[in-house]
């Protein structure tokens, strides 16, 4: 089981860079966990875009779901091209049907899921959803496969009801929106700090953190965050890659 980061950077991306986005690969499968701004762009830096047989996307907030439309307009031109043999599954996060629809389109097809929803994959691995706390809709993912766990939140708040689905986890990837002097639930997200101690909580090995803030020294974040939890915290960076 392999995760790459596509993507890091919350609300919009820095200059050649992308917001939320993260490759998983396992078998033969290889799933995009949100495709943000930016993020159709770079993953074409490792995979061609026919590779790709699932995309989740978190919640319908633009810097998680923003190049959407363009990747089904990629499916599309590989379908017709003859440079794709099946749909590209898109696991949408709804909490019921109406919560909101894409265009339908050729080269794609659309699955709801929700906090309730747990896929079997033919190669082993499962996807078990969680809601997180946002101020949408928006659930987070724990990826299992032969004995091993890595647990992708998208957006929240500090939330420890949460803590159950991290358990244990090899890697978890959570936000750290904000330095840890500030409020972030205000804003519906963490701070590094934050981040740490729900780590912390959750006894995972290994701590990943994205959606990163446009001001202030970056690299403040997992000093901030080393002081909550005692694993090992790592700041995202495009094309970072992790294997568990």
């Amino acid at each position: 089981m392999k995760i790459r980061v596509i993507g890091r950077w919350g609300a919009y991306p820095k200059r050649g860079e992308a917001t939320a986005g993260f490759l998983l690969e396992i078998g033969n499968h290889k799933i995009l966990l949100d495709c943000g701004s930016g993020v159709l762009s770079a993953l074409q830096n490792f995979i061609e875009l026919n590779e790709l047989t699932t995309v989740f996307l978190s919640h319908n907030h633009f810097d998680h779901m923003a190049d959407l439309g363009c990747l089904q307009y990629a499916c599309l031109i590989d379908m017709d091209l003859k440079q794709r043999n099946n749909p590209l599954r898109l696991l949408i996060s709804k909490e019921n049907k109406e919560e909101w629809t894409i265009p339908a389109m050729k080269g794609t097809f659309e699955k709801g899921v929700n906090q309730s929803t747990i896929m079997t994959f033919e190669d082993g691995f499962t996807l078990t959803f969680f809601q997180t706390n946002h101020d949408v809709y928006c659930l987070g993912v724990r990826v299992a496969y032969e004995g091993k766990a890595l647990v992708y939140t998208a957006d929240t708040r500090y939330d420890e009801t949460l803590v159950p689905y991290l358990k244990d986890a090899d890697l978890l990837i959570t936000e750290a929106s904000f330095y840890a002097n500030f409020d972030a639930a205000q804003y519906g997200h963490m701070n590094s700090s934050e981040a740490g101690k729900l780590a912390s909580k959750a006894g995972v090995k290994k701590l990943l953190l994205t959606h990163l803030p446009h001001f202030g020294d970056i690299q403040l974040l997992r000093e901030e965050a080393a002081l909550m939890f005692k694993g090992e915290v790592v700041l995202a960076e495009c094309g970072l890659q992790v294997v568990i």
